[in-house]
């Protein structure tokens, strides 16, 4: 992969994708305002990284995110529609990195990078599971 590869990617925001509905394991997060989460910002902005990356891998390949700094700079509303502009910037060996811009039907809403780590699926998932048996 090379720099100046792009993905786009669009959603709409229902009530599965607001604060109140990241998990009721988290403390607080049910009495928040019915907005697009920065959570599900983040891994919006993932996702469209991947979307990127798809036409470029190698059977067997995969990637996984190892790093973001975003900044969510503006609210989304229930019903309006985010789309995620991903390019590639930079590549460090298996390392690459994104930057996104998010915007919904007001404006930009956030922006920031992204880094993913291409695998060798096979043996990421040996990994997790010689983990698994380490306890």
């Amino acid at each position: 992969m090379k720099p100046g590869i792009t993905g786009t990617l669009s959603i709409t925001v229902d009530d599965s994708l607001t604060v109140p509905s990241v998990s009721e394991q988290y403390p607080r997060f049910d009495a928040m305002p019915r907005v697009f989460a920065t959570g599900y910002m983040v891994a919006f902005a993932e996702c469209t990284s991947m979307e990127a990356m798809a036409p470029h891998m190698d059977d067997g390949e995969d990637s996984v995110g190892v790093g973001v700094d975003f900044t969510h700079t503006a609210p989304t509303p229930v019903g309006f529609t985010v789309t995620a502009d991903a390019e590639l910037v930079e590549v460090d060996g298996r390392f690459l990195t994104f930057t996104v811009t998010l915007r919904d039907d007001a404006g930009v809403i956030g922006e920031g990078t992204h880094r993913r780590a291409v695998i060798d699926r096979a043996k990421f998932d040996a990994g997790v599971e010689k983990r698994r048996s380490s306890v």
